[in-house]
């Protein structure tokens, strides 16, 4: 006998135990209910109480399930008492069909957090594979039919999965009735002294609560079991997946990580790594369903995913998102092979990308994982935030923007722009940041803000600067978070003058971004629109978004160090390695920058003819020419 029979055992005993002591005591009242006299007294009180006491009974059924660690069945027995068995039944439902209604609208307006709030983030995970799963109906209606469920905590959970109220309120009104009928009539048959009939039903309802209780774990393992097993159909995005699927016909939302391997590359290894990842992060095999806002299962193999060289994809690398899989990967062949990792930016933001390629090479060098699994969910990130007033140098910058640095272009070629800073440079320029107590981040700011007022000759230049918000809170170490966590520091503007020196703009560009971490500012208009995401149809969020995430003509994006100790590939050296942005519509331009094995590439996607491309690289040597400037004046 296991750990679990044995608790339902105990706990049925006690409950028995219980019931037997609470009998005895009551039993000379339970006596004066089988006289007529005493029943005309019960029913004159009912009487006398008349709508104020069914409204009493019905708001205390729907307290019970708001506040979902009440237990519901003495209120049912008193309903049962007060108004028999049909009517308590009814009160009880329909108190529970209004309950319901209210637990759905909290959850869809709040998500997750309310439930971690009320449940705790562990309990609340427990239930992690009900809320996606294609069963959900029919799981639902098992789980609130059988005895001993969490009935009221899983209002809340179905809360926040894609089944409609109306669909919820009828399945669980009908998997109810048995579990209130029984109630009532207990309580009904009291009221009227039969004990006879209270002595069958309550027998045959302990019977039917002691098999549920001790089978409950069982059932439920199976329900998980079959729901794990079934072939997902879709999975729903969250907020900032919408903010980049929004923009998709400005910037086309796809990052690169090209990479140059020598040695023994086994593509065979590769394909068995994607293959274990998409169980972890399935939506790699999907599509992107962009009027639903959903990645959708069309049946995708690893032949969709990985391509080996059969046509030139630089020349064009791009493909539909909407009917094709959120993941490439391009090996060209060679002495030295060539590895294109493409994912889209709707599914995962930079972090998340790297955090996918740390996982494929873990799992190409065979490494166990399977405690791990991932977490799209950015509601947790956004507890306990609180987003601070602007500060003083953005108050006045609403309305200050960055003219486009290249013209417009009909053509569409798509270009790749890249200048590199060696390792020794980039260490000393890892320590001249340090000796003015800021970071390699500010010096890439400072030299690209120096550059763009250069060429438009402008005292003040505003950037816009990407947050990873994973950074504000703590991750656990099994969790992966392939999904889109990125806030924005908007509107950092930069006072250029040319009486400035590097140093000094440095200096207001470090105390600047310092201020707007400490107050949150990057997380500014995320959670109002996590609370609005799924109660505003997608036609008019999508609006709204739009204008509220407006992208810059100029952008810049950080995507750190890609660690040489985490991606490697087993008998191969991974020699060069570096992570784009998406490739920009003319006349946007995007600066990246990524690091690896402590050389620092700094580069461009964009789409237009050879003259942007000019322009392009033109911009990307200025830069790289400005923080190798800093670095050799002493």
């Amino acid at each position: 006998m296991n750990k679990t029979h044995k608790k339902a055992i105990l706990s049925c005993i006690l409950v028995a135990v219980l019931v037997i002591a609470l009998t005895l005591m009551l039993f000379p009242y339970f006596e004066q209910l089988a006289e007529p006299a005493y029943q005309e007294k019960i029913q004159v009180w009912v009487d006398k109480m008349g709508v104020v006491g069914l409204l009493t009974i019905w708001g205390v059924q729907i307290l019970q399930v708001v506040i979902a660690f009440i237990p519901g069945e003495p209120v049912e027995i008193l309903a049962g008492v007060l108004y028999g068995t049909i009517g308590g039944m009814v009160i009880c439902l329909t108190g529970c069909m209004v309950a319901s209604i209210f637990i759905f609208a909290l959850s869809k307006h709040f998500g997750k957090r309310i439930l971690y709030f009320l449940f705790g983030e562990k309990n609340v995970q427990n239930w992690r594979w009900l809320q996606d799963s294609s069963k959900c109906e029919l799981v639902t209606f098992l789980l609130f039919l059988m005895p001993g469920t969490p009935k009221d905590m899983l209002t809340y959970v179905v809360g926040i999965t894609e089944m409609g109220t109306g669909k919820f309120i009828l399945l669980t009104m009908l998997a109810r009735i048995p579990s209130t009928l029984s109630s009532t009539m207990i309580g009904s048959s009291m009221r009227q002294g039969e004990w006879e009939l209270f002595t069958v039903v309550f027998l045959i309802t302990g019977v039917i609560g002691f098999v549920g209780i001790t089978s409950k774990d069982r059932v439920v393992c199976f329900c998980r079991k079959e729901v794990r097993q079934e072939t997902k159909t879709y999975t729903k995005c969250e907020c900032l997946d919408f903010v980049e699927a929004a923009h998709w016909g400005r910037v086309y939302p796809v990052m690169y990580c090209h990479m140059e391997i020598e040695g023994k590359f086994d593509i065979e290894k590769l394909k068995n790594a994607v293959q274990i990842s998409s169980e972890y992060i399935p939506e790699i095999l999907y599509s992107y369903d962009f009027k639903h806002n959903r990645f959708v299962n069309r049946g995708f193999s690893l032949e969709n995913v990985i391509q080996m060289d059969t046509f030139h994809f630089e020349d064009h690398p791009v493909w539909d998102l909407s009917s094709q899989p959120q993941l490439k990967i391009i090996v060209l062949r060679g002495e030295e092979s060539k590895i294109i990792f493409c994912m889209s930016h709707i599914l995962s933001d930079g972090a998340g990308f790297l955090q996918y390629l740390y996982l494929v090479t873990a799992l190409y060098n065979g490494d166990c994982l399977e405690e791990l699994r991932n977490n799209r969910d950015i509601s947790g990130l956004l507890q306990g935030i609180y987003v601070q007033p602007r500060t003083e140098q953005t108050k006045y910058a609403k309305l200050k923007t960055v003219e486009p640095l290249r013209l417009h272009s009909v053509e569409r070629k798509y270009y790749l722009a890249k200048s590199t800073i060696s390792s020794e440079d980039f260490q000393r320029l890892y320590r001249k940041a340090k000796q003015c107590h800021a970071t390699l981040n500010d010096a890439f700011m400072t030299a690209y803000a120096r550059v763009i007022e250069k060429i438009q000759h402008k005292d003040q230049v505003v950037i816009s600067c990407p947050a990873d918000l994973r950074r504000f809170q703590k991750i656990a170490g099994m969790e992966l978070t392939v999904a889109n966590m990125t806030g924005m520091y908007r509107n950092i503007v930069i006072d250029c003058a040319p009486q400035y020196d590097f140093t000094t703009i440095l200096s207001q560009v470090h105390i600047e971004m310092e201020l707007q971490k400490s107050r949150f500012r990057c997380f500014k208009g995320i959670q109002i629109l996590n609370r609005s995401y799924r109660i505003i149809p997608n036609s008019i969020l999508e609006k709204i978004i739009r204008v509220m995430y407006r992208l810059p003509s100029v952008s810049y994006t950080n995507i750190g160090v890609i660690e040489h100790e985490k991606l490697f590939f087993q008998e191969c050296n991974v020699k060069e390695c570096m992570i784009t942005g998406s490739y920009r519509q003319s006349p946007d331009f995007q600066l990246t920058i990524s690091s690896f094995r402590n050389i620092c590439t700094l580069n461009c996607t964009l789409i237009g003819d050879e003259e942007t491309k000019i322009a392009a690289e033109n911009v990307l040597r200025q830069v790289t020419a400005e923080l190798l400037e800093w670095v050799d004046n002493n």
